[in-house]
């Protein structure tokens, strides 16, 4: 018996590992948007967490920063929902999302710096 160049396929169908986040992001749905927190995401798919119940096989826009990546909700348990992506995300998001658990307290920082500067400008909230 020998290694596998190819993870085997782990129970609930994940055969990759997840980038645990914790960050805000959007759901955008055909009924409105709503806040969520990214709690952990990989190429194909994420959990995230809020309040609202979701249909299981309900589609929807996740939208972090300028990542846009439409996905349907494939469960649903109280204050959490599993996606999976419509198509992989590129390596070059991931790669951000490495960067982000990698650099939490800049990007916290930068995350602050730019709403303030958004405010001062005019463009916030």
């Amino acid at each position: 018996m020998g290694f596998s160049a190819h993870p085997l396929p782990r129970p609930g169908g994940r055969n990759a590992n997840r980038l645990r986040l914790g960050v805000p992001a959007a759901l955008v749905l055909p009924h409105g948007s709503i806040p969520c927190l990214i709690d952990d995401i990989a190429l194909r798919g994420a959990r995230l967490r809020f309040d609202r119940p979701l249909a299981k096989g309900e589609t929807a826009l996740l939208t972090f920063h300028e990542l846009r990546v439409y996905a349907a909700v494939v469960w649903w348990k109280q204050g959490e929902c599993g996606l999976r992506f419509d198509q992989p995300l590129d390596l070059e998001d991931m790669q951000g999302m490495l960067w982000i658990t990698q650099n939490r307290a800049l990007y916290d920082r930068i995350c602050r710096t730019g709403h303030a500067l958004d405010w001062s400008e005019g463009l916030g909230d």
